[in-house]
């Protein structure tokens, strides 16, 4: 199995069965880099444990490597001395001890031989997790990056409605308000037309006549007014008057 597909594994992903919408991808990824830390870190751990046999085998071979000659040079001295039992038990001792030689440079050997394999595999496994650690952060840098352009999407989309909602209130307000203006106007029309059918009847007449619906003229001038600005705003008293 790829090293992709196995991270693919790690992530959660499979055939027709895709991770669910909820879980934040980031996080699946930290858990996938943790991962191949520990496995990194086994691998250091793997690789001197191997060295430290290896040269624990070594140092064992060297302590017994003159032990041959040593012995060989006992057996010849029992020898010249007529005793050759205690020869025969040197020799004896000799070929013990360099079958324990040739034992322990092949097991050094095959030391050798895994601590070599396992570095490599090291090395590989940590070119792995370095090209992991620089496809994770390019992955979740995209990921914030469309998360942030759908959110922007989604508000985009709102506003969208929102202006709708806003444009369909303005018409309504402008709509009230010309009607509202309307009737005053219609008020001010209808005070002037009375005003000049009664203007022969003298000063008091008039002024009898006109109070009223002056009065409610400028009433209803003064509810178009602020009932316009109640819709544009809710702006203050002395902010300005239609014109």
């Amino acid at each position: 199995m790829s090293f992709w597909a196995r991270l693919l594994l790690l992530l959660g992903f499979r055939a027709g069965n895709p991770p669910a919408e909820a879980e934040d991808p980031r996080e699946a990824l930290d858990r996938a880099y943790a991962r191949q830390l520990e496995l990194q870190a086994k691998m250091r751990r793997a690789v001197a444990d191997v060295v430290t046999a290896r040269k624990r085998i070594e140092l064992q071979a060297r302590q017994l490597a003159g032990s041959p000659d040593q012995l060989e040079q006992e057996a010849r001295t029992e020898l010249e001395q007529g005793r050759e039992d205690l020869a025969r038990e040197a020799l004896l001792r000799r070929a013990v001890i360099r079958g324990e030689l040739g034992e322990l440079q092949r097991q050094s050997s095959i030391l050798a031989a895994e601590e070599g394999s396992l570095v490599a595999a090291s090395r590989r496994l940590e070119l792995q997790v370095q090209q992991f650690r620089v496809r994770r952060e390019a992955i979740k840098a995209a990921y914030v990056a469309a998360r942030a352009r759908a959110e922007v999407g989604e508000v985009l989309a709102g506003l969208r409605r929102d202006d709708a909602e806003l444009n369909l209130a303005v018409e309504r307000a402008e709509r009230r308000i010309a009607s509202i203006r309307s009737r005053a106007a219609a008020a001010d029309g209808a005070l002037t037309s009375r005003g000049l059918q009664s203007g022969s009847s003298g000063s008091d007449a008039l002024e009898g006549d006109v109070d009223v619906p002056a009065a409610d003229a400028e009433a209803s001038a003064e509810l178009a007014r602020l009932e316009g600005d109640l819709l544009w705003g809710r702006r203050g008293p002395g902010s300005g008057e239609d014109s």
